[in-house]
């Protein structure tokens, strides 16, 4: 059907960055509810520090709305459990907080914020090996 508007498709790799993207790409079809846009923001890891609880990672955080730092802990005992690994921590962190400030964009920073067993799992399966991709691909 010609002069139809294709339907917007938004990349994931931003959604996913925070990178903009073009209003176009963010125009909803004429009959759509309006979704609420995913958080847009900069998380960078600025470092640890080596706690009796655990190691504290320390996140700088900024958006539209400010710049504030949040600190996440990982315990130790998962690191001793192979639950996490000392080069994963940040990526780990990282998508943590990202996910606690889609659901709340205007979080304040407080008390450390906990990663719990069920976010090392869901990161270890969102990042599985390339080699067990592999092998759940074959038919």
């Amino acid at each position: 059907m010609p002069n139809e508007p294709s339907a917007p498709v938004a990349s994931a790799a931003g959604a996913r960055w925070g990178s903009e993207t073009s209003s176009a790409a963010l125009i909803a079809a004429p009959d759509a509810t309006p979704a609420q846009p995913p958080w847009q923001g900069i998380v960078r890891y600025v470092g640890f520090r080596a706690t009796a609880r655990g190691r504290e990672y320390t996140m700088h955080v900024a958006d539209k709305l400010s710049s504030r730092e949040f600190v996440l802990l990982i315990p130790h005992q998962a690191f001793a459990d192979h639950e996490a690994r000392f080069q994963d921590a940040p990526d780990v962190c990282s998508g943590k907080l990202r996910r606690v400030l889609t659901a709340d964009p205007s979080l304040v920073p407080g008390d450390c914020m906990a990663v719990t067993a069920q976010d090392l799992l869901d990161y270890r399966g969102d990042h599985s090996s390339p080699l067990k991709k592999r092998e759940r691909a074959k038919p």
